[in-house]
């Protein structure tokens, strides 16, 4: 293990702590995660180890939905961080967000961690914890994902799998084939083999 990534665990730990009881911190992935009723809140540990010891810090964050996971297992699909999930660094483009602060951070790995610790809790408090709130149903993460809002990623692309999932909690396939007609053939034969296994092993939610 590098130092780098020693670092970032032991940093993990200090923001989990930092934020409580509620949050359970996962070395192995620099995960931590809240359970909320209808599934988790989710903040990964990212960034460059590229220059250490003087390295980036940054984090996703996302909503993962139980439904959802059911649908992952249904379809044997590796289980996915969260179905609706930005990134840090994004944060201004994150339209009516009241933050000023950063999304990134650059740190030296030899120095204490407790500063950063931090600087990014407050950040998580100011940037994924309102996300976290704005994003508590399904319904709202089918809706911003369909509109591409600026508080998420797209799911344009490789991640389509994001809205599929979404909706086949839902019970909303639907829903998926209309909006999936702007994606590619490649990704358009995916979806279709998605759909197959789910309606031939009779998922319902």
């Amino acid at each position: 293990m590098s130092a780098a990534d020693t670092y970032k665990k032991k940093l993990g730990q200090e923001i989990a702590d930092l934020l409580g009881d509620e949050f359970t911190f996962y070395k192995s992935k620099l995960m931590l995660k809240r359970k909320r009723a209808s599934g988790f809140d989710v903040i990964v540990l990212a960034g460059s180890n590229k220059w250490s010891p003087l390295i980036d810090v940054s984090f996703y964050f996302g909503r993962n939905f139980d439904n959802a996971r059911k649908v992952e297992k249904a379809l044997n699909a590796h289980p996915m961080p969260y179905q609706i999930q930005q990134y840090s660094p994004n944060v201004n483009s994150m339209l009516g967000l009241d933050y000023s602060g950063d999304g990134n951070w650059e740190v030296n790995i030899e120095e204490s961690s407790q500063d950063v610790a931090i600087k990014i809790k407050s950040a998580i408090e100011k940037i994924a914890f309102p996300f976290f709130e704005r994003f508590t149903t399904l319904e709202a993460a089918q809706e911003a994902l369909t509109k591409e809002d600026s508080w998420c990623f797209s799911p344009k692309g490789p991640f389509y799998h994001m809205l599929f999932n979404v909706d086949a909690a839902l019970g909303d396939l639907e829903h998926f084939k209309k909006w999936s007609k702007c994606l590619d053939n490649f990704y358009i034969e995916q979806v279709l083999e998605k759909i197959a296994i789910l309606e031939s092993s009779g998922f319902e939610i």
